[in-house]
């Protein structure tokens, strides 16, 4: 069959969606978020260091979150998220280290290095950019740390739209929000439950799986959106 046979013509891509943790960044390592952690109420991390167990516990502490709030009501509500988090890494910690972990949560998260090219790349080519992220944390503050704050054309989080990913209705929310239709978005993110709920809005998908390096791979996203302009010319 023919690459000219309609089959082989699909909509070009005109936007990409990014999800933000564990897709544009990296949250980094835990033996660094206790130590700022602990700089901020004087505390020496050497003390806990030693107890290895904390690192672990704070390296799963999202996974325990998706455990004890499974409908993701911390991602609908920042008191919902702050109490969960709280009481979560009250757990292992006890004041004022649990209170200095909470509010140092993003301190340690820092981009892939792929990230700033990948985007600068999209918008030379005219592609809308928009990051949808399951989160009740205000982004604005996060990416203007990292230098992200005019590398991406939209911003928005679950708490904003009243829906969490997997729920197709996020993602619907933001075809129309942007301005591009279903079918000339591409969704990247790297949970293929949650970031391939896109799937069932009609939107294409792709899953980058977690890295732990500095390049994620998000120049695959570049090949995809090539590829769609290629077959459809």
């Amino acid at each position: 069959m023919s690459l000219s046979h309609p089959l082989f013509r699909p909509s070009p891509i005109k936007g990409v969606l990014f999800d933000f943790h564990s897709t544009l960044i990296d949250q980094g390592s835990s033996e660094l978020w206790l130590e700022i952690a602990c700089a901020s109420v004087e505390l020496d991390p050497l003390d806990y260091m030693e107890h290895m167990d904390i690192v672990a516990k704070l390296n799963s502490i999202v996974e325990f979150a998706r455990i004890e709030d499974p409908h993701h009501s911390r991602d609908l509500s920042g008191a919902a998220h702050e109490e969960i988090f709280t009481r979560l890494l009250g757990d292992f910690t006890e004041e004022p280290l649990t209170s200095a972990l909470y509010s140092s949560l993003t301190q340690a998260w820092f981009p892939y290095e792929d990230t700033l090219p990948v985007l600068d790349a999209l918008r030379e080519q005219g592609i809308t950019t928009a990051i949808i992220s399951n989160i009740a944390i205000d982004l604005n503050e996060i990416m203007a740390r990292m230098g992200l704050a005019n590398c991406v054309d939209h911003v928005f989080t679950s708490a904003q739209l009243g829906y969490v990913k997997p729920n197709p209705e996020i993602f619907l929310a933001v075809s129309e929000a942007i301005g591009i239709g279903p079918e000339g978005l591409l969704m990247v993110g790297d949970n293929a439950i949650d970031d391939g709920g896109a799937g069932a809005a009609g939107i294409r998908t792709l899953i980058l799986p977690r890295t732990t390096g500095p390049i994620h791979g998000l120049a695959t996203v570049l090949g995809v959106v090539a590829g769609s302009r290629a077959l459809d010319s």
